[in-house]
């Protein structure tokens, strides 16, 4: 098969080539080239073209808590479990519709992670290529436990949380995920316990993530080696340096803060309403909080740092990749990765930098930067196609025309 489109974003910050077309056989990229070449060179390959059309990597979403929603009936006893598999199994359709052809579950309850990778690995289900880390691990109490029911693991000393990475292993993770602070405290779990995750995850030869918002926290995340920072909102160039320096990635999720804050009436609630229900969700016992949390701040506290301070924190050289934090806010649809670029884009990057955060830069992280994430001669035929120029203007990263994973056109 031929695919050959106006241009082609090779998923790095830099490379576009007008007026090429990529070959693909056996589910990887044979050659790339002019239409005339690969014509001659396969004479037998059927030939694709979309006009007026760019042709990209399909698109990494690091951050996902799949089958995370709050609809009651979802959580009914008797069949909640199997509605919740089924909306996520619909939601990842969705996903892949809308050009995303990976996704990383940061947690997520009752096995639904583990059970969806297995249900499109085995042709069941239409869905991403999936990486999950199960449950996350949090404090007795700690940031997670309310918000994400059965998503978390609560446990406490070197001892439990050990345990609980090897619990999370034994079903099956690819990776793990720590909640360890918020926006209404710092620090939640001890040195002595984030470093223990690390090393247990370390150990079995997987990476492990840290839900981290500023200060003190994100300094001891750092410190205890995790391979990503999720979230980071109050993360100071200081710290990106180091984090630079160890090659922990940050994937800010710069969209959940602006969803809740700007488009609240989408969900159906106005932002009043949902600034309410995360107020009587976190909890707030006297050790940690004396008063209720101004949620309203905090969130408008965020966005002012992600806008006056990504592109100073980007140009730390610190890789940057694209997490959306869906389902957590009920948003609506498949998971919106070109949106996450969009924001990006208005907080300081390039498009194309935006780009290669959603593609290059999120293989990277998770390890298969050689054989996914780009448009390369030998990596795997995950491809996007889009009407329009997203070099030239992000938002038509919005406007699928097809989408291919391993080299099968699912859209």
């Amino acid at each position: 098969m031929i695919l050959y489109a106006d241009r082609i974003l090779a998923g790095d910050r830099t490379t576009v080539w007008e007026d090429r077309a990529v070959c693909v056989q056996d589910g990887a990229i044979r050659q790339i080239g002019s239409l005339a070449q690969l014509q001659a060179a396969y004479p037998e390959e059927p030939v694709e073209t979309f006009p007026g059309c760019t042709l990209m990597p399909g698109m990494i979403d690091l951050h996902v808590h799949l089958a995370c929603t709050s609809e009651p009936d979802y959580h009914n006893p008797y069949n909640g479990v199997s509605l919740r598999a089924l909306y996520a199994a619909g939601r990842m359709r969705a996903t892949l519709a809308a050009g995303v052809t990976t996704v990383r579950d940061c947690g997520s309850a009752d096995g639904i992670g583990p059970a969806l990778k297995r249900a499109a690995a085995d042709g069941h289900i239409p869905a991403p290529r999936i990486f999950t880390c199960l449950q996350g691990i949090c404090m007795t109490g700690g940031h997670g436990s309310d918000a994400l029911p059965g998503g978390v693991i609560e446990a406490d000393g070197v001892d439990e949380v050990r345990r609980a990475v090897r619990r999370n292993l034994k079903h099956g993770a690819d990776c793990i995920k720590v909640l360890t602070s918020e926006g209404f405290r710092g620090e939640e779990l001890s040195q002595e316990e984030l470093n223990a995750i690390v090393r247990e995850a370390h150990r079995f030869g997987r990476k492990a993530a840290a839900h981290a918002g500023y200060g003190r926290s994100l300094d001891m995340c750092i410190e205890a080696g995790f391979d990503s920072i999720e979230h980071g909102t109050h993360l100071t160039v200081e710290q990106a340096r180091r984090m630079r320096e160890k090659g922990i990635t940050w994937v800010p999720t710069v969209l959940v803060f602006h969803y809740v804050r700007e488009n609240a009436e989408e969900q159906q609630e106005t932002e009043q309403a949902i600034l309410h229900r995360l107020q009587e969700k976190a909890p707030s016992p006297p050790r940690f909080l004396q008063e209720k949390p101004d949620v309203d701040a905090y969130l408008s506290s965020c966005l002012a740092a992600y806008r006056q301070n990504f592109r100073s924190l980007y140009d730390t050289g610190v890789r940057v990749a694209t997490g959306t934090d869906t389902d957590c806010t009920d948003f609506g649809g498949a998971s919106p990765v070109a949106l996450e670029c969009t924001y990006m884009v208005r907080c300081g990057l390039k498009p194309l930098e935006a780009i290669e955060c959603a593609t290059k830069n999120a293989a990277d992280h998770l390890g298969l930067g050689d054989r996914l994430g780009q448009v390369r001669e030998g990596y795997l035929a995950d491809l996007l196609l889009v009407k329009g120029d997203p070099a030239g203007e992000i938002t038509a990263l919005w406007d699928v025309a097809a989408v291919y994973q391993a080299g099968r056109r699912v859209v």
